[in-house]
Formats: C-alpha cells, sequence, structure tokens
C-alpha cells in the first residue's frame, strides 16, 4: 500500500491521467447518445455498427472516430472552451469562422470550386430547355456586403465573377432574366441586411430584394408592413454554432403575420407561415416556412390569376413571405430534398411564373442543380 502511495505522489500527472481515461470510457458506455447538438446546430455521429464490409474498407475506424469526438462526455464544455480560448490568445477565427466588426461572424470561403460551373450550366440548360420565362436572382452573401466589416486581409469569393460568368451563360437565352440583387442591396449596406450570427439575410434584407424581383417580374409591390410584426430575440445563427465564441450579439427575428389560405407540407398542413415552436429553440430561423421540405406549396387564394415556382436554397424561406402578397398559390421546390421530377412540377402548372432565388455560397458548394434536368 505504501509502495503504491510512493508511485501516486512521484507519477501524479499519469494517474490523473489514467483516472480521466477511465471516466471517459464509462462516460461513453453509460450516457446516452446524443442525436443533435444544440449548441452547434447539426446532427451528430452515433455509435457505428461492426460489419464485414465496413472493417475491410475502412469506414468502421473512420466513423467510429468521428463518434468518439462527436460523443465524448462534456463536449459542449470543451468546445467553448476551446473558443474562448481562441478568442483570449488573440484569434480572430474559430472552425471556419472569422469574427468582424460590430460583432458580424463570416464564413472563410476563399475560392470557387468546380461546383459552381457546373451549376451554371445546369442552370443555362434549365433555362435553355424550358419554354417559358425563367426569371433568376442569385442573393450576394453577407461577407461581400458587408466586405467593411471584414477581418484584415480576409479573403473572399469573387461573386462578381461568378455573377458575370452566371450573366454570359444566360445572355443567349431570350427567357431566361438576370435579377441583379447586388446593387438593390449594396445602396442599403448601412441598414442590417443580414444577421450577425447567421449566413441568411434578415427579413428587411429580403424585403429590398422583393422590390427588386417586383420591378423585373412586373409584379405591384406589396407593403408587408400593413400586417403585424412580431420579434424573437436571443437568435445565434450558423455562423455561432461554429464559432461558439464570447463577444457576440445576439441577433433578433423580424416576422409578420401574412395571411394564407394553407401551407401544405410534406407532412402536415398549417394555417400560417411561421413555426413559432422553432422560435422557442437554437435554430430559430428554421421557423420560415417551416424549414426546409423538399416540395410545398403556399395556397393564398387571392384570386389574382397568377401563380408561382420558385426552385430555392434557404434564403428564399423569409422571402416567400413578401411574394405571397402577389399570387394566388407558391410552389416551392428544395432540390437538396426533393425526390420527384422538375419537370413533372413544370408541365402540372404550366402557367406558372418561374423563380430561381438562390445565394452565391450555396450556387458554389451545392451539388443538387443536376436534379433541374430531371
Amino acid at each position: 500500500m505504501k509502495k503504491n502511495f510512493k508511485l501516486l505522489s512521484e507519477y501524479p500527472l499519469v494517474f490523473i491521467f489514467a483516472a480521466l481515461c477511465v471516466c471517459m470510457l464509462a462516460g461513453y458506455i453509460v450516457l446516452p447518445q446524443k442525436d443533435f447538438s444544440e449548441m452547434e446546430n447539426r446532427f451528430l455521429q452515433k455509435r457505428p455498427s461492426v460489419t464485414a464490409d465496413s472493417l475491410l474498407d475502412g469506414s468502421f475506424m473512420e466513423s467510429f472516430e468521428t463518434y468518439t469526438n462527436e460523443q465524448i462526455p462534456l463536449r459542449d464544455m470543451f468546445v467553448k472552451m476551446k473558443a474562448v480560448f481562441a478568442t483570449y490568445t488573440g484569434a480572430t477565427e474559430n472552425d471556419g469562422i472569422a469574427r468582424g466588426d460590430d460583432s458580424y461572424l463570416f464564413d472563410k470561403v476563399c475560392a470557387t470550386n468546380d461546383k459552381l460551373h457546373k451549376n451554371i450550366s445546369a442552370i443555362r440548360s434549365f433555362a435553355k430547355n424550358t419554354d417559358r420565362d425563367i426569371y433568376v436572382a442569385i442573393a450576394p452573401t453577407s461577407t461581400w456586403i458587408n466586405a467593411g466589416r471584414l477581418p484584415a486581409g480576409m479573403p473572399v469569393l469573387d461573386e462578381a465573377g461568378a455573377s458575370n460568368e452566371l450573366t454570359d451563360a444566360l445572355k443567349d437565352i431570350p427567357n431566361a432574366h438576370m435579377i441583379y440583387l447586388y446593387e438593390t442591396l449594396d445602396a442599403h449596406k448601412d441598414e442590417q441586411l443580414y444577421y450577425r450570427t447567421d449566413h441568411h439575410w434578415t427579413t428587411l434584407g429580403a424585403g429590398y430584394a422583393y422590390e427588386a424581383i417586383c420591378e423585373k417580374m412586373n409584379l405591384e409591390k406589396q407593403d408587408i408592413t400593413q400586417y403585424e410584426k412580431h420579434v424573437a430575440d436571443d437568435f445565434l445563427g450558423t455562423h455561432y454554432a461554429k464559432y461558439k465564441g464570447i463577444f457576440v450579439v445576439p441577433d433578433s427575428i423580424e416576422y409578420y403575420d401574412v395571411p394564407i389560405k394553407a401551407l401544405e407540407l410534406e407532412k402536415q398542413t398549417v394555417d400560417n407561415l411561421i413555426d413559432e415552436e422553432k422560435l422557442k429553440g437554437y435554430d430559430k430561423y428554421a421557423a420560415f416556412m417551416y424549414g426546409n421540405d423538399g416540395k410545398y406549396t403556399v395556397r393564398a387564394d387571392k384570386h389574382l390569376g397568377r401563380d408561382l415556382i420558385i426552385l430555392k436554397d434557404s434564403y428564399a424561406n423569409c422571402l416567400i413571405p413578401y411574394l405571397v402578397m402577389n399570387y394566388d398559390n407558391i410552389t416551392v421546390l428544395d432540390l437538396r430534398y426533393f425526390a420527384g421530377n422538375v419537370s413533372d412540377v413544370l408541365a402540372k402548372e404550366s402557367s406558372a411564373d418561374v423563380l430561381l432565388m438562390y445565394n452565391w455560397t450555396f450556387v458554389n458548394d451545392d451539388n443538387h442543380f443536376y436534379k433541374m434536368g430531371k
């Protein structure tokens, strides 16, 4: 016994390390696995099953390594400690997110990739092979509009070059119409057009985009402020979910009670555009349009004689309440989750306007634009 105490006194760090290892192992065994990290706003790797194939091709070890990293006991505390340490050591970046002026967080997307050119080609093919007017609106990112708030020397995606490439790809197609949002938003860049902690534009930013869309698509601009306004506070968005540092100012989400007859989602039908339950949780932006179903329809039934089809990413979610004021029905397709054929939707709604509404980071990164040809 005395010998054991002597070893403990001589090598305390070894015993402390061993005790931590035992506690961690016990935590993996005893504690329940987490499906979702509220703080990081993403799903976590569950314990992988052992199969002969996964052992042979190495996928088991890869999944198991991710599992041990993401299910480690007290993970949230360790993640937060890392972010705080980075801040106090003078770093302006954590997990690919940089902190700029006025508490804005920015995603470091530095360069275009091959997907951008493929996606531009897919948009061109879609417009060329569709016998009706196609309107294309690509939103600038917060990084571009808020360039004056970026950390010094931070590289950014060449959105202007990408915009020119898309314009050139569509210029010989008579039924393809670009809706330029850069000048529209840049004229209001001193206002909060984007959330500080999230990659999406605000309801105000989407409102200015709505005005440009109305002008190009020959819609009569409506005033959304005629409806009751609501504010949800303490919103920490997608950028904060990665950054997780301190000295960050939470955002507020504004929305309006635009009346509809029904919102027909994939698993339910509701009579409003905002999922107020999500406003009580972490991912408050998902309250708009109840998130991102593959296909859903907004029934406004205003008897205006005009319908709309939108192919979109999540930027469109807070824009749709504006467009509801101009259309009887809006069919929304998110190609990330849509398993049907776009051509069937177009054929079924042959008289509807068609709008593509994306942001440049999405066009640069996403790999589902090929579905436009289906």
